[in-house]
């Protein structure tokens, strides 16, 4: 072999990355852990809480948890290590100094003392993770926020001189709310007591002094009052006192301790706020050395891409030359010297001399000859790893690599290890993987667990459809967004297991009842409980849409067989109603005399040449065409009063069915609404000489004239245009209503201007007479037949019916065309479905409408649970046991085993109320005559139960409630009478007396009246929730309200439980089993006891999971926990653990997830499945489903990783993401995945993390990067470390508040609305000093409030149209969100509260003011998107928000700053930047302001190019945006900038930037900027210029001359995006941001277009958003300008060379030099450097 010399290193040493983030400017202490864990118990209290309010209790428990936390630690008295680390001085009894680690056990154990056994398992395990994870770090830092203000406004802490503030104070304040009617609180009087000894004397000085001295007419700011969330301290909670303290202080010591212990003595109402480092500000400005350190952040993820290296956007190191003569040596002679020691450096992944220095072998030489052997093999296999870890196979062996993985994963001890080290290291083993032999099984299971992957939806569509789906329970997790938010996850997490708490609080001792009562006396009662609450478990999992399914199908075995297909169908299933088939109502019989059918499909002349057969019907559908056939295949029933402004939204729909040639038949009821609900016709209104208003009956006669003697759909448009003309102009005569028929008709040219006097005449002798001759026509169509018909079927105006279907009511707007296409695409497949079965033909039946309107979802009449969009479930008496419970009469109990579903029919009625009365008896008279059965197909058992609205007031309610609490053992009519005595009595008597009415009743036996009468004694409690409903009913917790107060009908109860039938159906079959016995079914008829009891636990079951799955807020639940349960376990690609349920006796939260192994999402949630299995034990179960062929979708190019760290600690493991062992040939690029919310910018980093790449000579960490940037060209010996560390660090600037913004009065979001962002103000406003003085006596009064100047924080937006979105930065702390003042906005509207629901309908609250501001508050990582709501002013109501068009840009003034955006990434891009502004500035006679882009800019540039800019005489401004989730993302770097480039420049810049010019970043400027910013854009938003066309020999390249461009440009030029100037006043005012992004969001749905992102986009809008062209030589560019035009050009752009590749350094230095130029390229880039050498002497100086 040719041995290679020792000091000659062969590989480039072992490459290791670390990237890590920190919130820089939150400090860490050791009272941090002590902070979070107590945010952690705090934010548990408001998680997953519902407007239910059966849980009250309980919340309040949850809630107090934070304060027994804190009690807890308070008990342990003051910890004076905690005191000594506070104050500075030494810890005397410590012998070691406390620790964070030492906080973290204290902040875990005080919290588990504090959970005691309230909590599952879960809480333990993951506390100490978001600790880890640094979860509640946001809170902690706003209270700090809050702490800082307050110090500084009471003198505690000065910002000038530093020092230490106090450990612990309490600011006291004597509030008035209400003040002269206003809603907001204010402060009358404030004291600061720093010594809790004089805190009884303070609070009754404040309590006695006279509040109009110190009244203080402002609101009381943040750090004086409680914040809306903050909660008091139970002990004061009934206290109605108007003293309110908030306590600073850090949590543990002796100061706090002692204020602590003295206000909860006192009961005042008080809050705590954890103080923090309150001087790190200080200590970090000022250089100081500080206690506390930066936050280190998880929850993120970072990717290294491998770069394509096209164009060289890099320097050519000048001193990494490999030289001529050094050839490649042949690595296989290749060899060691027996002479030398073991190879310090890293060969083949494995550096040699570590390894015999760990074994504790003496690295003796001459190497012993095993040793040598190895280090040669190490040597000669080096190159050959390197080349194999760099291998991306080819296609076609990349086809089976997603089975090829699974193969490995499945075969792994450790599966979910395997599966993350493939996932993310994807570059280095892809070539290893594709030479691994996959088993012949498993491409069949790879297709099972496939088609499992999309019948649940868990499919990855920016990945080829891989598989992808986690699922908390049956909650999906998106984990498929680069913003994918761990911390959501987490709080899932905890909202999934505090619904299975509640859920087991409230079913488990029913059951446990039960199972007692009915269970088999000889065996294990718990086993059945445990299975009936498994089951009732399932049947959560399983959710409402599969519940219903299943209940239909009659299948209940949960899992889904093989041969038989699930439905998953969004559309199938109707909200409110729970299964697929619709209800309809019978609109057509009966109605022959009064509707107006305007038009027929089968026989009208207009539909001739439309094809008759069906066929015709299938073949269009199937290309997405209409339904277009001869046959009347739609009839929709309008029912409209005319008379009514608000217009009627289906006629909209008809007018777009009908141009579309959909077979609609259009039915017209015209009727007015007064006479429906009358019940007959008035008679007609006097005519007065046609100057009465019109009325429904005049419409229903004109519309019925035209269509008689007009074409039929003329008839149908005039009637619509006249609607609109009528929601126009409001109220009009009849005179004017005939005249705007007949211009109605005449516009359409179906009548002639001459012929409409005559048309006027005969039509208002019509109107006149009033009524339509019906004497000598009998059959013929007429008013009071409509109205007659109306009032029979229970219809009114606004209504509309589709086939039958009723349409969703107008009143909202923006969930009425979402819900109309609903059914429109359902009835479409209904009707196909019909004629596959051959049901409807081309010819058969007669009537398609009579077909369709029968069956046993068909309603004689309208019902108003038919049109219910979202049905409300609620558990009305959670206090009601079996004892309540009534069954009909004449009815034997069923055997159990016979029954289909159990229903539980409540009627809650206020007992105090004659309405009551009369609503509870005639529902006990439904018990006395049930119908044979309850519902068509299915047998139903109901049970009954009265239960009184509210607790008893009066002794007669009191009586009846006894008597309804154990109401089983009487007959419901015995009750009745009891009820009748009672109804002629005042209900003002006392009890006796009621109880001796009672017993004078004749009709019921003696006995059975003796046992009323106990039963009225005995106290008893079974009264509803609070609730504001005094008279309803509820079907296994349905709510019915019926409308004013009419009785419970038995079709009432029918119709419930026909809706409810499916779902109960599935709920009583799967926990019936577990219930009952063997035994008890077969005597079930004589066991009443037994029916109640199963009826109670089985009806009240199904109540709580309908309200538990009412309000999950995962509206896509899947049944994926129970899809999952069924799952077979031998298969080799599924996984589970940690799957003993019962171990803990309690319900936990399952995870389940589906993957394939090769996708971004995997490489995401790869670690985090370690966390949940190792850390949380929590079940979890993984299913690998990979694909058996993959295209181009998998992340071949990428490392990653994903920083979750559950056991990391900042003082002794600080969390990163670190890369070992990458391939040392790669030029890498990395980038961040981080949180929607958080604002992330690189802190430090030494190398180009754009280019990250190694040096032939000196290796590829830092240290290797100083030293060939330092050698400048000279020859070092090269150094090679061990391992070769490149560290780079990311800090959280800001936290973001994102949000919707809507106009309550239109329902619309007011786009361009300009809002700010201020910090709340702190202390007090004042114009005096500080005169804060303490007394004598230790308490601290504030004379004239002190008010330190604090740094103002702003920040302001625009709202945009799309979904009102609006986004501004801040940091943790409370902030004020205002319509910008003086903006038109601010005169327009104000800001009101309220909610939107989730059909999108905007309520205001009943307590909302209008407002000025609205208080936002950062303090956590998981902020859901803040609404805001706004409200027009009185007078405003039309009012434009911008002001008609104004002398735009056209004022300039002399010496205007002149703005410059630009942006760049990669320090060879960021050198060009600095040249261009170098030019810029010096060729620029105004003052110039650059703008330039921060996300990608590295921290060496931003502090030297705001040095040079100061050198230089330009200002330099630091922009960001963050990439909306809603707008379609980029995933390649050079995409994103381009798209940050376009797509935001309406809110990116401040509102006070009135124009901006964009000069790329590789440009040099020769001419004066001023000229291009006073140009005159001709009322344009923005100027570009055209492309060059004088070179020609790259016309050829100009892809815009032929093809698409050419057609889509029609003449217009194409323009380069290199340079472009924006009217941004403009540009804002014509909503050109949102026209933008709205065809960015169409076009980039096909990843081929926009090509060109950023120049594409501006160009093909050109038609809606107009350019104006500047003059060409405005941009000179070599590639498609002649040299010729060199010498007028403004500016050089080094665009690139189709023709040819060409650096861009190496361009510049040839095209920027010569005469043309006042000073080189070269020139221009050493003035640059001598600036950055300046400005690296001054930062060594500072």
């Amino acid at each position: 072999s040719n041995p290679i010399p020792i000091d000659k290193p062969i590989g480039r040493g072992r490459r290791d990355i670390e990237a890590s983030v920190k919130a820089h400017t939150w400090p860490t202490t050791i009272f941090s852990p002590i902070c979070e864990a107590w945010a952690y118990l705090e934010a548990g209290a408001s998680i997953g809480k519902t407007k239910s309010s059966s849980q009250t209790n309980e919340e309040e428990g949850r809630q107090s948890l934070a304060w027994r936390y804190l009690d807890g630690l308070v008990e342990q008295g003051g910890i004076l290590s905690l005191d000594s680390w506070a104050d500075g001085s030494d810890d005397p009894e410590s012998t070691q100094p406390w620790t964070y680690q030492n906080s973290t056990s204290l902040a875990v154990d005080a919290a588990s003392s504090a959970i005691g056994s309230e909590a599952s398992t879960l809480d333990e395990n993951l506390l100490p993770m978001a600790l880890s994870l640094r979860a509640q770090s946001p809170h902690c830092e706003m209270h700090r926020s809050l702490a800082r203000d307050a110090a500084i406004a009471y003198g505690f802490y000065h910002v000038d001189t530093g020092g230490s503030p106090p450990s612990a104070f309490s600011v006291v304040s004597r509030i008035s709310s209400d003040h002269e009617g206003s809603k907001r609180d204010i402060v009358l009087g404030t004291k600061v007591v720093l010594d809790a000894s004089l805190l009884p004397a303070t609070v009754n000085r404040l309590k006695s002094e006279d509040s109009g001295m110190n009244g203080r007419e402002d609101e009381g700011p943040s750090s004086l009052m409680p914040l809306p969330e903050e909660t008091f301290h139970p002990t004061s909670q009934n206290e109605e006192s108007d003293i309110v303290a908030i306590l600073y202080g850090q949590v543990g010591t002796t100061a706090f301790t002692l204020l602590y212990k003295s206000l909860r003595d006192l009961k005042i109402k008080f809050v705590v706020r954890h103080m923090g480092h309150i001087q790190y500000e200080e200590e970090i400005s000022n250089n100081v050395m500080s206690k506390a350190t930066p936050t280190v952040l998880q929850g993120y993820g970072v990717r290294l891409d491998i770069r394509n290296v096209e164009y060289k956007a890099f320097d050519d190191d000048p001193g990494d030359k490999t030289k001529d003569g050094d050839a490649e040596p042949d690595w296989n002679e290749a060899g060691h010297a027996s002479e030398d020691p073991a190879r310090d450096e890293y060969l083949a992944g494995v550096n040699l001399k570590t390894v015999l220095e760990r074994l504790h072998d003496d690295d003796t030489t001459p190497l012993a000859p095993d040793i040598q052997a190895l280090q040669t093999a190490l040597i000669q296999s080096h190159p050959t790893q390197l080349r194999s870890e760099s291998i991306v196979p080819p296609a076609w062996q990349r086809r089976p690599l997603s089975l090829q993985a699974a193969t490995v994963v499945s075969a792994s001890s450790d599966p979910l290890e395997t599966l993350q080290g493939v996932s993310q290291n994807l570059p280095s083993v892809a070539h290893h993987l594709s030479n691994v032999k996959v088993p012949a099984s498993f491409e069949d299971l790879a297709e099972e667990a496939s088609s499992l992957a999309s019948k649940v939806g868990a499919v990855s569509p920016g990945w080829g459809d891989a598989a992808f789906g986690l699922y908390i329970n049956s909650r999906p997790v998106d984990v498929e967004r680069p913003s994918f938010n761990v911390f959501q996850l987490l709080d899932v997490i905890r909202e999934e297991d505090k619904k299975l708490r509640d859920l087991e609080l409230k079913v488990r001792p029913m059951l446990r009842n039960a199972v007692s009562i009915l269970g088999r006396k000889d065996d294990a009662k718990d086993g059945d409980e445990w299975e009936a609450l498994l089951a009732v478990r399932k049947a959560l999992d399983t959710g409402a849409e599969k519940l219903a399914q299943m209940g239909k199908k009659g299948s209940f075995d949960g899992g889904t067989s093989e041969d038989e297909e699930p439905e998953y169908d969004d559309d199938e299933t109707e909200e409110g109603s729970s299964s697929s088939e619709k209800y309809r109502v019978d609109v057509a019989r009966g109605g022959k005399k009064g509707i107006l059918y305007m038009n027929d499909i089968e026989k009208d002349p207009a539909y001739a040449n439309w094809p008759s057969s069906m066929q015709e019907m299938f073949y269009r559908s199937q290309f997405g065409g209409a339904p277009t056939v001869r046959r009347n295949l739609f009839t929709l029933l309008v029912v409209s009063d005319p008379t009514d402004v608000s217009g009627h939204p289906a006629l909209e729909i008809v007018g777009q069915l009908l141009n579309g040639q959909f077979p609609l038949r259009l039915a017209l009821l015209i009727v007015n609404n007064e006479d429906v609900s009358n019940g007959s016709a008035a008679p007609p209104a006097a005519w007065n000489d046609g100057d009465r208003p019109f009325h429904a009956r005049d419409s229903f006669m004109l519309t019925k004239y035209i269509s008689k003697n007009h074409p039929k759909l003329a008839a149908v448009s005039c009637f619509i245009q006249v609607s609109h003309l009528v929601a126009e102009s409001g109220e009009m005569s009849v005179k004017e209503y005939v005249k705007a028929h007949i211009s109605s008709l005449t516009e359409m040219g179906v009548v002639s201007s001459g012929d409409e006097s005559h048309l006027q005449h005969e039509m208002e002798a019509i109107l006149e007479k009033g009524i339509s001759n019906t004497a000598d026509k009998p059959n013929d169509v007429n008013y009071e037949s409509a109205v007659l018909f109306a009032a029979d079927k229970l219809i009114q105006p606004g209504m509309s019916f589709f086939n039958g279907l009723p349409l969703p009511d107008d009143s909202n707007l923006e969930s009425f065309g979402p819900g109309v296409n609903k059914i429109l695409q359902y009835e479409q497949r209904h009707i196909m479905d019909l004629a596959m079965k051959g049901v409807i033909t081309d010819t058969a039946p007669k009537s398609i409408y009579a077909t369709i309107l029968k069956g046993d979802k068909l309603f004689k009449q309208y019902h108003p649970l038919l049109r219910e969009t979202a049905s409300e479930y609620s558990v009305v008496s959670p206090e009601s046991d079996w004892r309540s419970l009534m069954f009909p009469t004449k009815q034997a109990q069923p055997e159990y085993n016979n029954i289909d579903a159990i229903f539980l029919v409540e009627g809650v009625f206020d007992l105090d109320d004659v309405v009551g009365i009369e609503a509870a008896l005639s529902f006990l008279d439904l018990m006395g005559s049930p119908p044979d059965k309850w519902h068509d197909s299915k047998s139903a058992s109901p049970a009954f139960r009265v239960v009184p609205s509210g607790i008893p007031t009066s002794a007669q309610s009191q009586v009846l409630a006894n008597i309804f609490c154990v109401a089983s053992q009487f007959d419901p009519a015995d009750i009745a009478v009891v009820l009748k005595s009672l109804q002629g009595e005042t209900p003002h008597g006392t009890v006796s007396d009621i109880i001796s009415t009672i017993e004078k009743i004749e009709s019921i036996s003696s006995d059975l009246l003796s046992k009323i009468v106990e039963a009225a004694k005995e106290q008893a409690t079974c009264s509803a929730t609070a609730s504001e409903k005094k008279l309803f009913y509820v079907v296994n917790g349905r709510v019915y309200v019926p409308i004013g107060n009419a009785p419970m009908t038995v079709t009432d109860i029918k119709m419930l439980i026909n809706f409810e039938m499916d779902k109960s159906h599935a709920i009583t079959k799967l926990i019936l089993p577990h219930i009952s016995s063997a035994a008890f079914e077969k005597e079930s008829a004589s066991n009443e006891l037994g029916g109640a009891v199963i009826h109670h636990a089985i009806g009240t079951s199904t109540a709580i999971l309908n309200e538990m799955m009412s309000v999950s807020s995962s509206s896509q639940s899947q049944d994926f926990a129970a899809t999952f349960d069924s799952l077979q376990t031998e298969n080799p690609l599924y996984f589970s653990w940690n799957d003993d349920s019962s171990s803990n006796g309690h319900l936990q939260v399952k995870v389940s997830v589906i993957l394939d192994p090769l996708t971004e999402p995997t490489q995401r949630v790869a670690p985090l499945l370690l966390a949940i299995r190792d850390h949380l034990k929590l079940p979890l179960r993984l299913m690998i489903a990979p694909r058996k062929i993959v295209q181009n979708d998998v992340p071949l190019s990428s490392y990653y990783r994903f920083v979750a760290e559950p056991n990391a600690s900042p003082d002794f493991n600080p969390p990163k993401a670190l890369f070992k062992n990458l391939p040392t040939n790669h030029l890498l690029t990395l980038r961040m995945d981080v949180p929607e919310q958080w604002d992330v910018q690189q802190f430090s980093a030494i190398q180009d993390t754009d280019n990250l790449r190694c040096d032939t000579r000196y290796g590829c960490g830092d240290e290797a990067h100083i030293l060939a940037n330092d050698s400048g060209g000279a020859d070092i010996p090269p150094v090679r470390g061990k391992v070769e560390s490149t560290q780079i660090e990311y800090t959280v600037k800001g936290l973001l508040f994102f949000g919707q913004c809507y106009d309550v009065s239109q329902g619309t979001p007011p786009n361009g609305l300009q809002l700010t962002l201020d910090r709340a103000k702190s202390g007090i406003n004042s114009e005096s000093e500080s005169t804060a003085e303490i007394q004598a006596d230790g308490e601290q009064s504030l004379s004239g409030p002190s008010q330190v100047e604090v740094h103002s924080e702003h920040t302001d937006t625009l709202v945009m149209k799309t979904v009102g979105y609006w986004q501004l930065r801040a940091n943790p702390g409370v902030w004020d969100l205002r319509i910008a003042e003086k903006s038109r906005g601010a005169e327009i509207f104000h800001m009101v509260e309220g909610s939107i629901s989730r059909t999108g309908k905007i309520q205001i609250a009943k307590n909302s003011t209008e407002s000025t501001f609205k208080t936002l508050v950062m303090k956590d990582f998981t902020n859901q998107g803040k609404r805001l709501l706004v409200k027009r002013r009185k007078g405003f109501e039309m009012a434009k928000l911008f002001h008609d068009e104004v002398n735009l840009g056209e004022i300039h003034e002399d010496n205007e700053t002149v703005h410059v955006f630009s942006l760049a990434t990669g320090h060879a891009y960021e050198r060009l930047l600095k040249i261009m502004m170098l030019s810029v500035t010096k060729r620029t006679s105004s003052p110039v302001k650059f703008w330039l882009f921060e996300n990608f800019l590295s921290p060496s540039f931003k502090s030297s190019a705001r040095y040079m800019a100061k050198q230089i005489g330009c200002e330099v401004e630091f922009v960001t945006y963050k990439w909306p989730e809603w707008l379609r993302g980029q995933t390649e770097k050079q995409r994103i900038i381009w798209g940050y480039k376009i797509l935001f420049l309406d809110v990116m810049f401040p509102l006070d930037v009135k124009k901006i010019i964009y000069v790329d970043a590789d440009q040099v400027v020769r001419g004066d900027m001023t000229e291009l910013w006073n140009l005159d854009l001709e009322g344009k938003p923005y100027g570009y210029t055209p492309f060059c066309d004088s070179r020609e020999e790259t016309l050829g390249y100009q892809f815009w001359r032929t093809g698409f461009w050419q057609s889509h440009l029609r003449g217009k030029p194409y323009h380069i995006s290199a340079l472009y100037v924006v009217d941004l006043e403009r540009f804002r005012r014509e909503l050109v941001g949102d026209k933008l992004r709205s065809i960015y969001q169409q076009l980039s749905a096909d990843p081929n277009s926009l090509s060109n992102l950023d120049q594409d986009l501006p160009n093909y809008a050109q038609h809606d958003v107009q350019i104006f062209s500047l003059p060409q030589k405005w941009l000179w560019c070599e590639s498609w300008c002649s040299d010729e035009t060199k010498a007028e050009a403004m500016t050089i752009d080094l665009c690139n060379n189709p023709e040819h590749k060409e650096a861009k350094i190496s361009m510049a230095k040839r095209i920027i030099s010569g005469d043309l130029f006042e000073e080189s390229w070269e020139e221009l880039d050493a003035m640059v450097a001598s600036y950055d050498q300046d400005f690296l002497a001054y930062q060594k100086i500072a």
